[in-house]
């Protein structure tokens, strides 16, 4: 079982020195802070199919939710951002994000905690033989190198064209483990009916080779037989549905699942052993 736990400090820096350095630039007074923050927890069943091999499937049980909406910044559970321009229609972000992937390879993680499913393929050459089966078995799982989760920085755009919401997001990782960059589109529909929230979303999550090696490639080293897989860039489609429900002024109820359908390149990998992700939930959620 590939189950390795991953602290890096330098994540946690990078992100503190950024809450400070907007945190300081935003003009909102502290009188105002506590009406600015949003507090919600999720409690339920659910859970998050593994694709990488020997893993077991992530259960989803308690979801804390919290957000802060200042001037400019504002923090979305594990998103930090900075507003750099935005009108009644559209907003450019800085956002600063952890990496995805790496749920896959460590027991405990803390996007196990936080709903984050959320977000024509390209092909990986692989070699015939000997077959992947084979390779799966004989593969010395303690020697594979740590998935770290990773810090990803960059642009969000956001638009709402007839009620048709945009996002487009362009990140580097700026950790300095694999030094990848990852687009990701997203189209939303928000359906208001009454107490009834309902939002289908649609996206796409392209990742580059240096990304996707880093988490699914297998080097030569790690590997039986002489046999490795470093993987191209790669495409995964993403399709999601929510439901939430309000009871009262706290409790409402929530469900929502996700298909997330893996990129040729990951699925090729010796390390995965499925072509997809099915994410789903059902649970009550109190606002604080």
């Amino acid at each position: 079982m590939i189950i390795k736990p991953c602290i890096n400090y330098r994540i946690f820096a990078v992100i503190g020195l950024l809450i400070f350095q907007l945190a300081s630039s935003s003009s909102c007074r502290a009188e105002d802070d506590e009406s600015r923050w949003q507090f919600s927890v999720a409690l339920g069943l659910g859970v998050r199919t593994n694709p990488v091999m020997d893993n077991k499937d992530i259960p989803l049980l308690v979801l804390p939710q919290f957000s802060y909406q200042g001037d400019r910044f504002f923090i979305q559970n594990l998103d930090l951002g900075f507003r750099l321009a935005e009108n009644n229609t559209q907003a450019l972000n800085l956002l600063v994000t952890p990496s995805y992937d790496q749920i896959f390879f460590n027991e405990w993680d803390i996007s196990n905690f936080v709903d984050r499913s959320s977000l024509g393929n390209m092909s990986a050459a692989v070699k015939d033989s000997p077959s992947r089966e084979d390779n799966n078995r004989s593969i010395d799982k303690s020697r594979l190198h740590d998935r770290d989760m990773a810090a990803l920085a960059g642009l969000e755009y956001n638009r709402s064209i007839y009620d048709l919401n945009v996002q487009l997001q362009a990140f580097h990782e700026v950790t300095g483990y694999y030094d990848g960059n990852e687009l990701r589109l997203g189209l939303s529909k928000d359906l208001g009916l009454g107490k009834h929230d309902v939002k289908l979303t649609i996206g796409a999550n392209w990742q580059d080779s240096a990304t996707i090696n880093y988490f699914y490639g297998l080097p030569e080293k790690d590997s039986p037989g002489n046999f490795s897989y470093r993987p191209m860039a790669g495409l995964t489609g993403l399709l999601r549905f929510d439901w939430s429900y309000e009871l009262d002024e706290h409790w409402s109820l929530r469900f929502f699942t996700s298909y997330r359908h893996l990129s040729h390149s990951i699925s090729n990998s010796p390390l995965v052993t499925q072509n997809n992700v099915i994410t789903v939930f059902a649970g009550g959620v109190y606002h604080f």
